[in-house]
């Protein structure tokens, strides 16, 4: 059973074999008492890879070959209380023991062969806005969010495994390398294409996470706003990682996204993105009383699905998700039964 998203483009997702892991990575939302079914399903999972049994993973063998996953709280933010493990149930099940009774907790596969700025680990911040009139905006200028540490599958430093600006802050090496361990789609995009001349971010890498954006909010979409209020938005931030053959994880969604100010790169956007989300949402209902000068660019928010407006930018689910066919490593399909909506429930959590 899939996670109950309104399709609207043929092929659907069943005919094309296309399931949620596909777009996260596997995921459990456990219990911290360990005694769910959910948990017991990750020991089963966790004890497959552990005996190299990958097939039942929607990735390439070597993302499993170090059986590395983290535990996440279901309902923190900005890094708070993440820990990676590898190889260690033990611990892991001590970890989670050791939480507060009756609390949900994320325990999600590690993706291990990440694509690497400078021999870094970076991922991809993106904001999003939902609306009352259950309109869903993507902002085209994102980030890039860098580690401190050069990347090793051998350290348990979070500062090479997480690049939260709220955690690197708190490095020694926080700005060693980048201002604010932050950076621009095209300087990223510049460095790829040294060794992958057509590479494109804007090709290979935005629509792919239109669509997950898409998929996500409509995962949820009859549970946000249950009181029918008007005039209401909420603005998201989605986290993306690509691995080394350019494929593009959704790894969370943030219902509060930091809006600090890390560099001047920061210091320019944000603004433009505020100044472009008020014009939405705000101005729309209560009219400036003044008259605002004329904007220099359009409004940078791009509305991708709309049910009134007869839009949605989410492309068939047989579109390949490895952008660039010579880098995919095939893997063994494999249908999976998701007991009690499992992942459905993780992504409402992510929604509240």
């Amino acid at each position: 059973v899939l996670i109950p998203f309104m399709f609207y483009k043929s092929p659907n997702p069943v005919a094309c074999d296309y399931n949620v892991y596909d777009s996260t990575p596997t995921t459990f939302l456990v219990l911290s008492d360990c005694k769910d079914t959910e948990y017991q399903d990750f020991v089963q999972r966790f004890k497959e890879l552990e005996r190299g049994c990958y097939q039942k993973e929607r990735t390439p063998s070597k993302h499993c070959t170090n059986n590395m996953w983290l535990i996440k709280p279901a309902a923190e933010n900005q890094g708070r209380g993440i820990e990676i493990f590898k190889n260690d149930l033990t611990a892991m099940k001590s970890t989670l023991s050791s939480k507060p009774p009756n609390t949900y907790w994320v325990v999600q596969k590690y993706i291990e062969k990440p694509l690497l700025y400078c021999g870094r680990k970076f991922d991809i911040r993106v904001w999003a806005i939902i609306t009352w009139k259950h309109e869903l905006y993507y902002y085209k200028h994102g980030y890039i969010r860098t580690s401190s540490d050069e990347y090793s599958l051998n350290s348990n430093l979070n500062y090479v495994h997480l690049t939260n600006n709220c955690l690197q802050q708190y490095g020694e090496k926080y700005s060693k390398f980048e201002d604010g361990n932050t950076l621009s789609y095209n300087v990223v995009e510049d460095y790829i294409m040294q060794k992958y001349p057509s590479f494109s971010f804007e090709s290979h890498i935005v629509p792919r996470m239109k669509d997950l954006i898409i998929d996500t909010y409509l995962s949820v979409k009859t549970e946000l706003n249950p009181c029918k209020r008007r005039n209401c938005f909420e603005l998201l931030g989605f986290d993306f990682m690509i691995d080394e053959d350019f494929r593009t994880w959704l790894i969370e969604v943030n219902t509060n996204p930091y809006l600090g100010i890390p560099n001047k790169f920061i210091e320019g956007l944000m603004p433009k993105m505020l100044n472009d989300l008020l014009e939405i949402t705000v101005d729309k209902s209560f009219r400036p009383i003044n008259d605002m000068p004329k904007r220099e660019l359009r409004n940078q928010f791009e509305l991708i699905y709309s049910e009134k407006q007869g839009i949605n930018q989410r492309r068939p689910f047989d579109t390949p998700i490895y952008p660039i066919p010579s880098l995919h490593t095939p893997t063994v399909p494999f249908s999976v039964t998701y007991r009690n909506h499992s992942i459905y429930h993780f992504l409402l959590q992510l929604s509240q």
